[in-house]
């Protein structure tokens, strides 16, 4: 237990050296505008904004397509499913466990190993599954991340962190995370089906929906920094290196490993008025 709080709290520790490297990037333009109005709209570097503002709803009207269906929250448990960060991060769960010999009843080997990687999925998938379809339909939520506008990183990191309390319903206010609390206490409770007979009971539940909203967060703070980390990594590589990451194959590999976010919704386009008629 102890080496995996070390291991977690170095991660944490990396990820915010990062963040911080990356900082001297301008943050993201809005998609919404064009270029001369980007650079009319951008305000002088003295004044930037510091506190965060959501990039979602209510900082520009809310689209249409920013209410999700019952399908499309299906779809976003579905994402999560086959995401590679899924099986990886199982991966590496159950090679942890093994090495601190966490789930000692399963014992050593690739035996043990096994058994080890299939209750982190299951611990994975049946989060993702409460977490991402069933509460988020049952309760009205959003279960999107929707990045940070701000340009400082402890705000912006705030900001990552809160989002495992705080979310928006599907008018695009907000509202206490209650999809996601429940979904960690659901899927720890079901985990008591799987898990060897020393591992279950009230206590143990507790402690692993702790653990699960701790890796929420932990996995708020990557897709907050992420793409500032991308974009500083990929000024300084090959050319040949770069238009393969433009791949959009490769880019749909980045999105399955962060995992679903909401982009700022563009309000629709008015269209011109029509020409005046001559009637002379």
């Amino acid at each position: 237990m102890a080496v995996r709080r070390i291991s977690r709290g170095g991660l944490l520790v990396v990820l915010y050296a990062l963040a911080g490297w990356t900082q001297t990037q301008p943050a993201d333009a809005n998609p919404c505008l064009l270029p001369q109005q980007q650079a009319m709209a951008s305000p002088p570097a003295a004044i930037q904004p510091v506190q965060p503002q959501e990039s979602g709803a209510r900082a520009l009207p809310v689209a249409q397509n920013q209410q999700l269906s019952k399908h499309e929250k299906f779809k976003v448990f579905v994402q999560y499913t086959y995401s590679p960060y899924t099986f990886a991060g199982a991966g590496f769960n159950a090679g942890l466990a093994q090495a601190t010999g966490g789930w000692h009843s399963y014992g050593g080997g690739m035996e043990g190993y096994g058994k080890r990687y299939g209750a982190s999925l299951a611990d994975t998938e049946s989060g993702a599954f409460f977490g991402a379809f069933l509460f988020p339909v049952l309760l009205h939520e959003d279960p999107r991340y929707i990045r940070s506008t701000s340009h400082k990183m402890v705000p912006r990191a705030e900001y990552a962190l809160s989002r495992v309390f705080v979310t928006h319903d599907e008018h695009g206010d907000k509202k206490p995370n209650f999809s996601l609390t429940l979904a960690a206490f659901a899927s720890s409770a079901l985990a008591n089906a799987y898990y060897p007979r020393e591992n279950r009971g009230a206590g143990d539940t507790a402690a692993r929906a702790a653990n699960g909203l701790l890796s929420t967060g932990e996995m708020n703070l990557l897709r907050e920094f992420f793409p500032d980390i991308v974009r500083k990594f990929r000024k300084r590589e090959p050319k040949s290196l770069q238009k393969l990451e433009q791949n959009p194959r490769v880019e749909k590999i980045e999105e399955m490993m962060l995992g679903p976010t909401a982009p700022p919704p563009c309000p629709p386009a008015k269209s011109p008025p029509p020409p005046p008629t001559d009637n002379h």
